[in-house]
């Protein structure tokens, strides 16, 4: 007499596989603030360096032209701003906004952008030098939960550094 053999079967069962979701999902909250928070420097470190390259670009332009221009901020992402609040973004202009502006960074205000001293605008000559020393721009989350600061420093000669914390020191 022939006897039927049942192929083996293969796989996992029901609990192994939810041992594993579960530990799976256990990792992953516990990676989710850190993947947060390397979010949140990113964003930041990625806005100080647009206004850092911004301002160079600013620079070079009126270098290029002979003609004295600004980056200044703007205000189309809230109704009432501080003074020296850049949150909105910034576009390199002339002067007397006489001419439509050349570059144009707009931010939605997720991010605190301010600026030290407080100023809206920041002058550039036609010689390609900023007219203000000693500026810091600082670039934080807006929420307090995420403390990530990066911070943009210039000092009196014009030259730009990026640091990542709230001061220049």
């Amino acid at each position: 007499m022939t006897t039927l053999s049942l192929p083996s079967q293969t796989g996992h069962s029901l609990a192994e596989l939810c041992v594993v979701l579960c530990l799976v999902a256990v990792a992953a909250a516990m990676a989710a603030p850190s993947v947060s928070h390397w979010l949140w420097r990113s964003k930041a470190e990625q806005a100080a360096r647009a206004w850092a390259a911004d301002l160079q670009t600013a620079r070079l332009q009126a270098l290029r032209t002979g003609q004295a221009l600004q980056l200044k901020r703007l205000t189309g992402c809230a109704s009432v701003l501080a003074l020296g609040d850049w949150r909105c973004g910034w576009e390199i202009a002339t002067p007397h906004g006489n001419q439509p502006a050349t570059l144009r960074h707009a931010m939605n205000g997720e991010l605190s952008v301010l600026l030290f001293p407080a100023n809206d605008v920041l002058p550039v000559n036609s010689q390609g030098e900023p007219l203000a020393g000693g500026v810091r721009l600082q670039v934080m989350s807006r929420t307090h939960l995420m403390p990530v600061a990066v911070s943009v420093c210039m000092n009196t000669a014009g030259r730009l550094r990026l640091v990542k914390a709230q001061t220049c020191l």
